[in-house]
């Protein structure tokens, strides 16, 4: 919405199939989590244009942001995160977070996240539960605002 164009919404089942249709030039492009795309990215089958996190991405320095390329309200976060059931006794809930917490602190795991382009971003169970909510709200509206309805 912030660049201008015009563009028509293509359902793909996964990463995979998507890759397919845009190396073979049946469609201009599409937006994705960098994970999958950096293999090809680095192979040079695919050119990165943007990253629409709030700052340049880790793996791909070289690559803008969206905002960067001075695209108004254009960040958007692709994320990972732990969910347990809501009944979860909450000294569970604690431990798992302090282990997953102190993991991300392990030299091998951070240089294993790095190399498939993702970066940690450890929030407390407060801080992502704030987090998701936003997230909902605001995919929410964007998809009303450019047309996009859930499948029932």
């Amino acid at each position: 919405m912030s660049a201008g164009i015009e563009a028509q919404h293509i359902p793909f089942r996964g990463p995979n199939e998507a890759f397919t249709e845009v190396l073979a030039g049946r469609i201009d492009f599409y937006f994705l989590p960098l994970a999958p795309a950096l293999p090809l990215v680095k192979e040079g089958q695919l050119t990165a244009l943007a990253v629409s996190s709030e700052q340049r991405a880790t793996a791909l320095p070289d690559v803008p942001t969206t905002t960067e390329l001075g695209l108004k309200d254009s960040t958007y976060l692709f994320w990972t995160a732990v969910f347990l059931p809501a009944k979860t006794p909450r000294d569970i809930v604690n431990k798992l977070y302090d282990e997953s917490r102190k993991a991300l602190l392990v030299p091998a795991v951070q240089e294993r996240i790095a190399k498939t382009g993702n970066e940690p971003m450890p929030m407390t169970v407060n801080e992502f539960d704030a987090f998701f909510k936003q997230d909902v709200r605001s995919t929410a509206k964007l998809m009303q605002q450019i047309g996009i309805k859930p499948e029932e």
